[in-house]
């Protein structure tokens, strides 16, 4: 069984080093040879799908604001002050000093066409450092859901382990991501057959199927779903809810995420 096809989730992004720690110990695959999928579907990963979709130059993300702000100022020398946008959130709510948050309806083909964004986010820029050092990184989200799971159908014909990178919140589960990567799961194996699936994909797999389909419904419903609707940023649920509206799928590349 060591030469199918693996898939495993991490369900936060403090889970990741030991996700990889099992594929080196249990499978015999190194971290750079892994192909990785990021998931925060509220909201980073769709807000990256929509910077993409709308013409963004290039998606720096950041672990942190101030390793942001730093990078921001190098990249703005470079290539010019209006050319190079700060954006991100820190428990959901705006930056302050940054120029835009994380809501995905922001980032219009007007504001981010032809610019580079330099983002942190509470989770999602944490799972995407934490996994920069797999062979390739994309990330997913209802938005692109389907072409995703195209492309790493295509990707892991040269790899044998999937690892999908759910960010959760602080270091803990969320349903939301959790449903995100079962949906990936039963997509990419009506794509390539049989796989072998960790118990974490497997309970990923039932738990998305109980969500019956509704994406959106199960964003309103969810623990931080409800928060962020408190905040007032119900559109941004309803939005994150949309199903394959685009074709795009980021990949990162030396810590930049570009469009496929």
């Amino acid at each position: 069984m060591k030469n199918s096809l693996w898939v495993d989730t991490a369900f936060s992004h403090t889970e990741v080093p030991l996700r990889l720690a099992d594929a080196e110990k249990e499978r015999g695959v190194a971290q750079g040879d892994i192909v990785c999928c990021v998931i925060d579907v509220l909201r980073a990963t769709s807000t990256i799908a929509a910077a993409m979709g709308n013409g963004c130059a290039g998606f720096y993300p950041c672990a942190s604001p101030d390793a942001a702000r730093e990078l921001a100022v190098s990249l703005r020398a470079e290539h010019g002050n209006g050319n190079v946008l700060l954006g991100g959130e820190k428990d959901a709510r705006p930056i302050e000093g940054f120029n835009g948050g994380n809501s995905p309806r922001e980032y219009t083909r007007e504001r981010i066409g032809g610019r580079r964004l330099v983002f942190s986010s509470t989770n999602g820029t944490r799972t995407l450092d934490a996994v920069k050092d797999c062979r390739a990184v994309f990330t997913a989200a209802f938005a692109n859901l389907s072409a995703v799971a195209n492309r790493l159908a295509d990707e892991l014909k040269k790899e044998s382990a999937l690892l999908i990178a759910c960010s959760g919140r602080e270091g803990g589960y969320t349903v939301e991501d959790t449903v995100v990567a079962g949906e990936l799961i039963s997509k990419l194996t009506s794509l390539v057959g049989e796989v072998e699936l960790s118990d974490t994909s497997a309970a990923a797999l039932e738990i998305s199927k109980a969500a019956e389909g509704d994406g959106a419904a199960m964003l309103r419903n969810c623990r931080w779903g409800r928060y962020l609707a408190g905040l007032g940023l119900g559109d941004d649920i309803e939005f994150c809810g949309k199903r394959d509206w685009t074709g795009i799928v980021p990949e990162m590349r030396d810590g930049v995420i570009l469009p496929g």
